[in-house]
């Protein structure tokens, strides 16, 4: 912050000059720094003369002049000289002054003094502090948890300051992504974390943050449009920042997968946002109400074999094969650890051998059995839409929010009631009847066969009635 000098010749000057100093620097309006600096020259006054009851303070900005004018009262005998002016010195501003009368003083600061002047400018400097810190707050406190562009100032120690363009804001280590370096000059994206005041010096700090989940969700709203747009939401985002981040969506609309809004045309969005976090890992997660089917997303990128859930203790079971186990797991847990987060369930990963051993024993499995307990929403049965080869996951998304979730459900279905499902066209319908022509076998069924049988005694007790007939013809 620029200062003030108490300079020992024309102090006016200085002060001007300081003025348009703070100006330029700091954006503060002139009128409200000179504002500043005639409640200085008051106190300067009341240092010097010990009141300031009869004071005001003229400033010519044209001719960059500064006046002190008190008014006192014309006496013989001066014991009080900030009240008062002896008669002699009041008669040489005005001849016919008489004892008893009022005169106006004119004073420049540099009369004051040069300690006098250093309590001005202390009240100066105190009062330019507080109109920066309300010019902050008022700036900023509407902008927390935004995404703002900056430029690196410096580093020290672990800490880094950034210019955000009017004020200089500190992010701490705790806030930086682990392993990313910072160098002088270089652009950088942070979020507005907090504004706070500083418990030592009063002086409020603005700290910002590239590890928040706001972060995250942020970097998401500007690269991909349906999010910015309130069609696809961000459920929740759980993050290791530098390792990895799940962020969960759903959308709004049953013709938007929220998943491939979010990675983009040859994942050119999503690639967008791996730039800007380091590389950090990404996982898109969609939303499913199905708990068994959040869980399984969650996992992502692996897709477990088996998934049992624990409501009334919010734990769940999760096998994959045996190659996807450290994957699935993740680096230090990672993987597993944000799975849990984002669903709200303590997962447990095996492999498929690791299952298949402890469930060697008919104890073991009924043990499993009576700890999962299987919830009403997942009693169906059925063969899953997803192991259909060629269904899209929108497509399974489409025809689930008309409860046809499994295989069996779909099979009895025409075309021409698939079109007529929302968000299922004529092109989309022929798709689905062409999916399951090269990938559904029919079997004839026991049933079938029955039928044939049947008719074949029907026609023979024709043939015994019609011979029976005939021989009791007279």
């Amino acid at each position: 912050m620029a200062r003030i000098k108490a300079a020992t010749g024309d102090l006016t000057k200085n002060i001007f000059d300081a003025v348009q100093q703070i100006v330029s620097d700091k954006g503060f309006d002139r009128d409200e720094v000179l504002s500043i600096i005639e409640i200085g020259m008051i106190a300067a006054y009341k240092r010097k003369y010990k009141t300031s009851e009869n004071v005001r303070v003229v400033i010519d900005k044209e001719n960059e002049r500064i006046f002190i004018i008190a008014k006192r009262r014309v006496v013989d005998d001066v014991i009080m000289s900030g009240m008062q002016v002896g008669l002699e010195d009041a008669r040489k501003i005005n001849p016919d002054v008489q004892v008893g009368d009022e005169i106006e003083i004119s004073e420049s600061p540099d009369e004051f003094g040069r300690i006098s002047v250093q309590s001005a400018m202390q009240v100066v400097a105190q009062k330019l502090r507080y109109l920066e810190q309300n010019r902050i707050r008022n700036e900023y406190i509407h902008k927390l948890g935004e995404l703002i562009n900056g430029y690196i100032l410096r580093k020290k120690g672990d800490t880094v300051y950034i210019d955000l363009g009017k004020v200089e804001a500190i992010m701490p280590v705790k806030f930086q992504i682990p392993g990313e370096r910072y160098r002088v000059e270089d652009k950088i994206k942070v979020v507005l974390h907090t504004i706070e005041e500083d418990p030592k010096t009063h002086m409020l700090k603005v700290l910002v943050s590239r590890a928040d989940k706001k972060f995250v969700q942020k970097l998401f709203e500007m690269e991909v449009p349906e999010i910015y747009d309130g069609i696809v939401n961000i459920v929740k985002i759980g993050r290791i920042p530098g390792i990895r981040t799940k962020v969960v969506v759903s959308s709004q609309r049953r013709d938007v997968d929220p998943v491939g809004a979010c990675v983009g045309v040859r994942g050119v969005r999503i690639q967008a946002i791996v730039r800007e976090l380091g590389n950090e890992r990404i996982d898109i997660v969609e939303f499913s109400e199905n708990s068994k089917d959040f869980i399984n997303n969650a996992l992502s990128p692996v897709a477990p074999t088996l998934v049992k859930v624990d409501f009334n203790n919010k734990e769940a079971l999760a096998v994959v094969s045996d190659k996807d186990l450290s994957l699935a797991i993740g680096k230090d847990g990672s993987n597993v650890k944000l799975a849990s987060s984002i669903t709200g369930f303590k997962i447990d990963v095996k492999s498929e051998s690791q299952f298949s051993t402890e469930m060697a024993s008919p104890e073991a499995r009924g043990r499993l059995d009576d700890l999962f307990a299987v919830k009403a929403e997942e009693t169906h049965t059925g063969t899953p839409l997803t192991d259909l080869p060629g269904l899209t996951r929108r497509m399974c998304k489409i025809l689930g929010d008309s409860n046809i979730r499994y295989l069996e459900d779909l099979i009895n279905l025409e075309e021409e009631d698939l079109v007529g499902i929302e968000g299922i066209g004529e092109a989309t319908a022929k798709k689905i009847m062409e999916i399951i022509s090269e990938n559904v076998e029919f079997e004839e069924t026991d049933d079938a066969a029955d039928d044939d049988d049947d008719e074949e005694i029907e026609e023979k007790n024709d043939d015994e009635q019609s011979v029976e007939s005939t021989e009791n013809k007279p």
